[in-house]
């Protein structure tokens, strides 16, 4: 898996998609008609288009579709038009791939399905499998997902099992793209169960091989890894062993960022040897240019720089060797990318070697020049656009902004008329960057807006496409946003400042969903965001952090049309440095000296510009839309000097500016489901230990809201938590039971009697309570669960969970509960919430101020460990 293969994800994204009849995969090992029949120009199209030579294939399939025609042959017709349809479709040009089909389907008479004739009904299914790759390049998904459905079931009829096991693919994808992962898992399945009937043991591995590719993309990588391992045992032959290798190292390289991102490093180091260890056997078995390029490129991000020198020329000789093609033309410019990352590493041990001249920016553009003319040969835009835009990005590097923002201006000219937003985005946001640096600013703040509004349009296919793109969010996506909220607060002087201010917080809105979805692998769909302070009492704060300074926008109750702006001037470096060691010497008894330096620091960098507002305004909540590694830090801890902020009167909360956290007030009484798991358990070689005041807690929740008969110890299973929640009314829920939260789902879990309930299964039981409860769930409390430490994006799957269930607010610990005080807050909460006018913010505030004044825990690692992310009233 590869971070520089954003361009051109639409394309690989239904690699499997491609109707039988194009690859051995698809299931058709020969034509439909007689070999004397058919024209030689057929498959010569299906060569073409397998070594994606599209514009070729187009040329030959064109001249088959007129023999057809000439002979009559409306089923052979109606197959080519669709293979035609697929080349166009490649060529992003919808309108006429889409023309194509519906004329192939029109060939195919009334009936043809219903036939007794195996071949008509196949190439129905084929003709179909084409449309639903269509209706997804065009974004219906429900109809993809329906015409694949269909063609499933043609294929099941002409009793072609591969086709079966690929439309079933494609329907997974579909299923995960719209966030039903559990269906998703179960359709995967079944593919997999027909390519267990598959006799052909080539075919087989083939199959396995790309179903652990979907696995891969969709967040499955130990189930993909599992396949690929069983792949090998089965592969006969050096190309289909050499091709596993390489897709488990891309499955290595996922797992490896995976662990990065939430700050597992040696774990992660030790997948990315595995990695490139499987593309050196790849290419040591086969010579897989993939593997090379992967290899090349793994090398330099790990920082390898002798290693990468070394491997350079082998694959600089296999990239020249290709003959032009869609892919040759790809390789150059994968491989020009790896040389610009060597230019811009800073090692003297290569920077003088004699691999030092093909680093020069002169060398890299004359192999991307190269690249150009074969894109041009090929007719291929969108590889033309890509060849340009990174030339632009060569003379970026050099400082020539001139050169480089007519390069990318000529990037973008052709992508006119082609959907390709992934490419779009990437060159408005280059652009934004080449006029920023010629002082144009107007003109950096509109391409920087225009580059936000193509992610808005591609932000799913990032989130969903590849699993390693989630986990690039921040390389890839993250600076978007942050660079044009640092354009558009760089001058408060200016003209239009409050529109400024406004697009500003939009934007962060809008990092803050994605990163949400980014989180749940899955679009929310139509998310209304709230547009103003709806109670009198609260303020929403918006600390931004820039790379030299934290920008503090402050929305006050009347004032929707008039935010304020202040700012400190902090390095992001200093400030985020600061951030870290709160958080660490939160989570380390023992150390609240140091937790006062900090969370003073913090204070005056984010409130103290801002205590007068508050003041003025009356505040006594504030919710933070909170960036980056600031989300992971309790906001009740910051202290200005004498206090903290809970002793200064104020409630916190976090809140993305989403409709379902909006202020509510819930008119009912709390009904909570209750239970947890209070004895030591070993469980997947994780020990959990005791949790002593568990039916303390529990019994003392009971004494101020109605609970249900507690699910505890070994009843607390997840069939038996799903029964309960089935039943009954009620409107939250309370466990207390050990758990981690991390902005990695596959990391995230509760825990259950003898089981961990991962994030998924997690968030399906939650919804069975949001969708059966009489009254939607307004609160759920997780008492003794943690978010994971190293992962400054951890909050996140609190707010995902929220999010995804519909649940309005969530209250859980940061880190591990000291068990006493954390039954005596729990208990005090809810006797603060079972009080008339009480929000849960301030029963948060309430209970907190209790540990401190009243049972004596003074240390912050106590009190503070505890975040509230959804609705505060």
């Amino acid at each position: 898996m590869i971070r520089w293969l954003l361009v051109g994800l639409m394309s690989l994204l239904m690699t499997v998609a491609i109707p039988a009849g194009l690859s051995r995969l698809s299931g058709v090992t020969g034509s439909l008609v007689a070999a004397e029949t058919a024209p030689a120009s057929l498959q010569q199209g299906m060569t073409h288009y397998e070594a994606k030579q599209f514009q070729a294939a187009l040329q030959q399939w064109q001249q088959a579709n007129l023999e057809f025609e000439r002979q009559g042959n409306r089923q052979q017709q109606a197959l080519t038009l669709s293979y035609l349809s697929l080349a166009y479709q490649q060529l992003g040009e919808l309108e006429q791939a889409e023309d194509l089909l519906q004329e192939s389907l029109q060939l195919l008479e009334p009936g043809t399905t219903q036939a007794d004739l195996p071949e008509q009904t196949a190439t129905y299914a084929k003709v179909l499998n084409a449309q639903g790759k269509l209706h997804w390049l065009q974004g219906d998904l429900e109809t993809a997902l329906s015409v694949w459905q269909t063609s499933e079931q043609a294929y099941r009829q002409a009793g072609d099992i591969t086709g079966v096991s690929i439309t079933q693919m494609n329907q997974a994808r579909v299923l995960q793209y719209l966030g039903l992962n559990s269906q998703a898992q179960a359709v995967l399945e079944q593919a997999y169960q027909h390519l267990q009937q598959q006799p052909d043991v080539e075919l087989k591995v083939a199959g396995l091989r790309h179903l652990s590719g979907v696995l891969r993309q969709i967040g499955e990588l130990e189930t993909a890894q599992t396949l690929l391992q069983d792949g090998l045992l089965l592969a006969t032959q050096p190309n289909s062993t050499s091709l596993l290798l390489l897709e488990l190292g891309n499955t290595q390289w996922a797992m490896a960022n995976r662990l990065l991102a939430i700050g597992r490093q040696p774990e992660a180091q030790q997948y990315f040897q595995t990695a490139q260890a499987d593309y050196q056997q790849a290419i040591d078995i086969n010579k897989v240019l993939s593997a090379r390029l992967n290899l090349l490129r793994l090398l330099i991000d790990r920082g390898q720089w002798t290693s990468a020198l070394q491997t350079l020329p082998t694959v600089q000789q296999a990239v020249a060797q290709l003959p032009p093609s869609r892919s040759a033309v790809y390789a150059q410019i994968h491989l020009a990318e790896s040389l610009l990352k060597l230019m811009s590493a800073k090692d003297e041990s290569f920077t003088h070697s004699a691999s030092s001249a093909k680093l020069q920016p002169l060398a890299v553009a004359k192999r991307l020049s190269l690249a150009f003319e074969q894109a041009q040969t090929l007719e291929d835009r969108r590889a033309e656009s890509y060849v340009l835009g990174q030339l632009g990005h060569v003379y970026e590097q050099t400082h020539q902004w001139s050169e480089a923002q007519t390069l990318t201006q000529q990037a973008l000219l052709k992508l006119e008329g082609i959907q390709a937003p992934e490419l779009q985005y990437r060159w408005e946001w280059q652009l934004g960057r080449l006029k920023h640096n010629r002082q144009d600013q107007p003109g950096a703040i509109q391409a920087y807006e225009a580059a936000v509004n193509s992610l808005q349009q591609v932000r799913d296919d990032l989130l969903n496409v590849d699993t390693e793109v989630q986990f690039s969010f921040r390389d890839d996506v993250e600076p978007v946003y942050r660079q044009y909220i640092g354009l558009l607060l760089s001058k408060p002087e200016a003209e239009r400042f409050q529109e400024s201010l406004q697009q500003a917080i939009q934007t962060v809105d809008q990092l803050q969903l994605a990163e949400i979805e980014n989180y749940l692998g899955c679009t929310l769909g139509q998310v209304t965001l709230v547009d103003q302070v709806q109670d009198s009492g609260t303020a929403i704060l918006y600390p931004i952090v820039l790379s030299d300074r934290v920008a503090m926008i402050a929305q006050l109750p009347g004032t929707s049309e008039t935010l304020i702006y202040r700012e400190s001037l902090v390095p992001q470096s200093t400030f985020e440095a600061t951030i870290t060691a709160l958080q660490n010497n939160l989570a380390t008894p023992g150390r609240t000296p140091e937790v006062l330096a900090n969370a003073q620091k913090v204070y005056d960098w984010v409130l103290r510009p801002l205590e007068t507002d508050l003041q003025q305004a009356s505040i006594q909540t504030l919710v933070f839309v909170l960036d980056g590694a600031l989300r992971n830090v309790p906001m009740s801890v910051l202290h200005d000097g004498e206090q903290y902020l809970i002793e200064k009167g104020y409630a916190t909360a976090i809140a993305p500016r989403l409709e379902i956290f909006s202020p509510a007030v819930s008119h009912t009484s709390l009904t909570v489901k209750v239970g947890g798991v209070g004895i030591p358990q070993t469980i997947n070689e994780t020990q959990f230990p005791p949790i002593a005041k568990l039916e303390e807690e529990l019994k003392g929740i009971a004494q101020h809201v109605a609970v249900s008969e507690p699910l505890i110890n070994e009843s607390f299973t997840a069939e038996n938590i799903r029964q309960q929640l089935q039943t009954g009314e009620f409107n939250a829920i309370h466990w207390k039971t050990h758990g981690i939260f991390s902005s990695d789902p596959q990391e995230t879990y509760v825990v259950a009697y003898n089981e961990q309930i991962e994030s998924q299964a997690f968030n399906d039981l939650i919804l069975v309570g949001s969708q059966n409860g009489a009254t939607p769930l307004q609160l759920v409390v997780l008492s003794a669960c943690e978010t994971a430490q190293g992962d400054n994006r951890a909050v996140l799957g609190l707010a995902g969970l929220a999010a995804r269930t519909g649940t309005r607010s969530v209250l859980s610990t940061l880190w591990v509960a000291q068990d006493t005080p954390n039954t005596e807050f729990m208990i005090r909460f809810y006797d603060s919430l079972s009080q008339p006018g009480i929000s849960i913010a301030e029963s948060v505030r309430q209970a907190q101020l209790a540990l401190i004044h009243e049972f004596g825990y003074t240390t912050p690692h106590i009190w503070s460990n505890y975040t509230l992310v959804g609705n505060w009233f």
